[in-house]
C-alpha cells in the first residue's frame, strides 16, 4: 500500500493521457523483457484489448523506440510481425564518475555501449567538469535525436530532487549543482544519482531474472569505498535528501581498522570492506606496496596464500555487513557488484555460510548473488538514469 500525496495532487490524478501513457510504458518493457513478441503476446499477457495494443505499438514505433523484426510461428492463425527493441541509434549518454576514473558512454535503448571514452578524475573539480563538458559536447554534436537524458553516476550523497551532489567524501566536494552545471551548458536534460542506487535501477532492468523479477533487493557495490542501493516495491528508496543507503558508513563494532573510510572514519564497515581495505590488508601481509586490487585477485585465483587470507577477511567483514541488511531490511535478493565478483564461485560460499551464521532469528532468508551487468556496473547504471523516463513513470523511480 502507499500513501497518496495530497500536497501532490494534480500530479497524481488519473487523466486519459495519464492512463494512454501509462499503458504505452508497460507495453514497451513487456517488448524490453519479453523481446521478440507480438502484438498478440502483449495483449494476451496485459489483458489490454488488442485495438489499443496495436495503437500503443504503432505510436512506439513512431516514436523510434520499438522496431518490426520479422515474422513468427504460427499458433492457428495468421502468422504475427514480431517486436523488438530499436538498437537502430543512440538513446542514452551515461557519465559515470569514480574515485579514479570518469567514463562517458553512449548506449542504444537496450543498454547496449555504442560510444566510450575514459579519463582520470582530478581531485579538481572544475578540471573534471571541463573534462567532461568537452567530450559530452562532442557526443551531442553527432546525436541524430536531442531529446535525449544525461544520467550521472557519482560516488556520494545526491539530493536527485535539485540534482545537487551533496557530499563525495573522496575529494570532499559538498554542494555541487551538477545538473544545473551540464544541462545550462549543454541544454540537455540530466539526472543525477548516487552510483549504487544507479547499479540498482540498472540490476531491475538489465540483471539477471532473479533480481529483474522480485520487487525488493539490495545492491551492494565493492568498490574504492561501499555502497548499497535499495530497491523497494518497484522503486529506488532514497530517503531524505537521497541520504539512504549510507551503510558503507555503518560501525560494525569497537575493532578500529588499519584503512581509513573515505569520510575519514577507522571504524566504518567501509573502512574493512572496500578494495582500498583489502589492498592495505594484503600489503601488510605480504609486505608489498600493491595499488592495484585486480593484481591482488589475479594473485588470488593463483593460490597465493597471502592474498586468499586477505580477501577472505574482506569477505567475513562483507557477510557481517550484509547479514545487518538483511536483518533490518529484508529484501528478496542481495545483489554484490564489484571488481570483487570476478572471485565469486570462490568466495560464495564462505560468504553465505557468515551470512547464515550471524543470521540467529527465524526470519526470511535472501538470496545472495553476484551482480551480471560487466566489469563496469557504475556505467551501465549510468545509461539506465539516462533510460528512466523512457522506460519508467518518474515518480515512480524517484
Amino acid at each position: 500500500m502507499r500513501k497518496i500525496d495530497i500536497r501532490t495532487a494534480k500530479d497524481q490524478v488519473a487523466r486519459s493521457d495519464t492512463i494512454r501513457n501509462i499503458n504505452k510504458l508497460v507495453v514497451l518493457n513487456y517488448i524490453r523483457e519479453f523481446e521478440p513478441t507480438s502484438r498478440a503476446e502483449i495483449a494476451r499477457y496485459t489483458a489490454l484489448q488488442r485495438s489499443t495494443v496495436s495503437s500503443l505499438v504503432t505510436s512506439l514505433i513512431e516514436e523510434g523506440l520499438v522496431k518490426e523484426v520479422g515474422i513468427g510461428k504460427s499458433s492457428g492463425g495468421r502468422k504475427p510481425m514480431l517486436l523488438e527493441l530499436s538498437r537502430d541509434e543512440e538513446a542514452a549518454i551515461g557519465v559515470d564518475i569514480t574515485p579514479s576514473m570518469t567514463t562517458i558512454a553512449t548506449a542504444n535503448l537496450a543498454g547496449e555501449i555504442l560510444e566510450k571514452h575514459s579519463f582520470p578524475t582530478f581531485a579538481d573539480r572544475e578540471k573534471t567538469v571541463s573534462n567532461i563538458l568537452r567530450v559530452l559536447e562532442k557526443i551531442k554534436g553527432k546525436l541524430r535525436k536531442n531529446n535525449i537524458q544525461i544520467g550521472v553516476s557519482v560516488p556520494g550523497v545526491v539530493d536527485d530532487v535539485s540534482g545537487v551532489v551533496i557530499y563525495i567524501p573522496f575529494f570532499g566536494w559538498e554542494n555541487w549543482k551538477l545538473r544545473e552545471e551540464l544541462s545550462k551548458r549543454l541544454e540537455l536534460p540530466v539526472l543525477v544519482d548516487n552510483d549504487a542506487n544507479a547499479i540498482a535501477l540498472a540490476e531491475s532492468w538489465f540483471g539477471k531474472s532473479e533480481v529483474r523479477g522480485v520487487k525488493s533487493f539490495i545492491a551492494v557495490l565493492v568498490a574504492e569505498g561501499l555502497g548499497t542501493g535499495i530497491f523497494f516495491d518497484g522503486q529506488i528508496y532514497r530517503g531524505n535528501k537521497g541520504a539512504a543507503g549510507e551503510f558503507g558508513h555503518m560501525t560494525i563494532g569497537k575493532q578500529r581498522s588499519d584503512t581509513t573510510c573515505s569520510c575519514g572514519g577507522r571504524y566504518c564497515l567501509e573502512a574493512f570492506v572496500s578494495n582500498k581495505a583489502t589492498l592495505n590488508r594484503y600489503n601488510k601481509l605480504a609486505g608489498k606496496a600493491e595499488d592495484d586490487i585486480e593484481k591482488v585477485f589475479d594473485l588470488v585465483l593463483r593460490g597465493d596464500k597471502k592474498a586468499l587470507e586477505a580477501v577472505f577477511e574482506t569477505v567475513d567483514f562483507l557477510g557481517l555487513g550484509i547479514a545487518n541488511l538483511i536483518v533490518g531490511l529484508s529484501p528478496e535478493v542481495v545483489v554484490i557488484a564489484g571488481k570483487i565478483t570476478r572471485l565469486w564461485n570462490l568466495i560464495q560460499p564462505t560468504l553465505i555460510e557468515k551470512v547464515s551464521s550471524t543470521i540467529k532469528q527465524k526470519i526470511p532468508t535472501a538470496k545472495i548473488t553476484a551482480s551480471t551487468l560487466g566489469e563496469n556496473p557504475t556505467l551501465l547504471g549510468a545509461i539506465s538514469l539516462s533510460l528512466v523516463k523512457k522506460f519508467a513513470k518518474v515518480d515512480l523511480v524517484v
